[in-house]
């Protein structure tokens, strides 16, 4: 209780000031688990936890899968952000109910633990909260790390309070890691070698499930035919000064290929007030996706709204993959790769270190060192449909090579939870 009065105005400030966090705190509070308990009932519960956007979305296949399995639990998603509230809220029907995850303290985990009692924890990736996981062992919760990974960065910082790490990590039933790479740190940092597995990503698995024909419905309604839109290059997933790169090699591809147009997705909505103003300062016509009407004519689609990535990857003749010009590590390239659409990226792709080394090595993606790279490899992409065909079915058949993942999660998940 002294450490939340002592660092409660901080977090009161940070959930005021920051536009996804804001309005929040009260179910941070953990004030939400009550009216949720009740609202289950006598069903037993799932928890799934996400914290953002991508591991929302990586996880549409395994509640899809869980609600298969066990039909009489309820599902409940919990995220750190608003934006991936909503891809609970838009792409998983399975959620039986979302909340934003309780700060890790014991006087609020704790509680919280208690009244919703789940029968299974499972987080995604490598969200490791101590208190959360201590409250829940309390009560003999199962607890599943489902498609973890650490990073370089993650591994050396985790490494650093090695001694405090086995004890954090005991109450953690399983921990199916992405590679045995990551598989292999997480048992030098502390987690208990009969617990840790290499079961591969789910991200491959994902990335195969095909959008239905309501949602091609919906994107047409939208932005008019799809079979008429011409060339388009697409940069998704963009941190800040990448849009501006994109934009550069676009005006100078452009300038030769007036047809061509461009889809840019900031990998935060909130800043696309910023990205439109670069947009129009370099010239071009914009068109907002969340105020399209049936038509786009514009130079440049602006995605400001989560969920549409996956129908837009198709589209495009070539994709410049953010996060990866700048050391953040990379974002997801695996939807366009699974669409066979040719994806470029930089240097900096650590979050997806093993596919990306798959890319490069089956020839499906091009590596740039720098944002001078991004024009030409892409002009080499839009002159030659022969190469983007040849680069497109090796980045599919990586993905193709790869998937299976989901289903060896779920044959431990029912290992640990059986039912029926």
């Amino acid at each position: 209780m002294l450490l939340l009065l002592i660092t409660l105005p901080l977090w009161i400030w940070r959930f005021w000031r920051t536009p996804k966090y804001r309005g929040t705190l009260a179910s941070r509070l953990g004030r939400d688990a009550q009216r949720l308990s009740q609202s289950f009932g006598d069903r037993p519960l799932i928890w799934l936890h996400a914290v953002s956007v991508g591991e929302a979305m990586a996880a549409q296949s395994l509640c899809a899968a869980l609600k298969q399995r066990y039909p009489d639990h309820a599902l409940l998603l919990s995220t750190v952000t608003k934006t991936g509230r909503q891809v609970v809220r838009e792409k998983i029907p399975q959620a039986d109910a979302h909340m934003f995850l309780p700060l890790d303290l014991p006087c609020i985990t704790g509680p919280v633990a208690r009244t919703l009692r789940p029968q299974l924890f499972i987080v995604m990736e490598t969200e490791l909260w101590p208190n959360l996981f201590a409250a829940l062992g309390a009560i003999n919760t199962p607890i599943i790390v489902v498609n973890g990974r650490l990073s370089p960065g993650s591994f050396k910082n985790y490494s650093r309070a090695r001694w405090a790490m086995r004890a954090f990590l005991r109450p953690v039933t399983l921990m199916a890691m992405q590679s045995e790479m990551d598989a292999e740190r997480m048992r030098a940092i502390g987690g208990d070698p009969a617990r840790v597995r290499d079961l591969g990503n789910i991200k491959y698995d994902q990335a195969l499930k095909q959008p239905s024909d309501a949602d091609w419905a919906q994107l047409t309604a939208r932005i008019g035919a799809l079979d008429a839109l011409g060339a388009l290059f697409m940069a998704a997933s963009t941190h800040p000064s990448e849009e501006a790169h994109a934009l550069d090699a676009f005006a100078m591809l452009q300038a030769e290929r007036p047809q061509l147009r461009l889809i840019l997705a900031p990998r935060h909505p909130e800043r696309c007030d910023e990205v439109a103003a670069l947009v129009q300062e370099a010239g071009f016509d914009l068109l907002r996706l969340s105020q399209a009407q049936g038509q786009w004519r514009e130079t440049v689609l602006l995605v400001d709204q989560v969920g549409w990535l996956t129908r837009l990857y198709k589209l495009a003749q070539a994709v410049f993959m953010g996060g990866s010009l700048i050391p953040h590590g990379g974002q997801n390239m695996l939807e366009p790769a699974a669409w066979a659409v040719p994806t470029l990226y930089g240097p900096h792709t650590s979050n997806f270190k093993g596919v990306s080394q798959q890319l490069d090595e089956s020839g499906g993606a091009f590596r740039i060192q720098a944002p001078a790279e991004l024009a030409p490899r892409l002009a080499e992409l839009l002159d030659d449909a022969a190469l983007r065909q040849r680069m497109g079915a090796a980045a599919r058949d990586v993905v193709e090579r790869n998937a299976g993942a989901l289903e060896r999660v779920m044959a431990v998940i029912e290992e640990i939870h059986p039912h029926g």
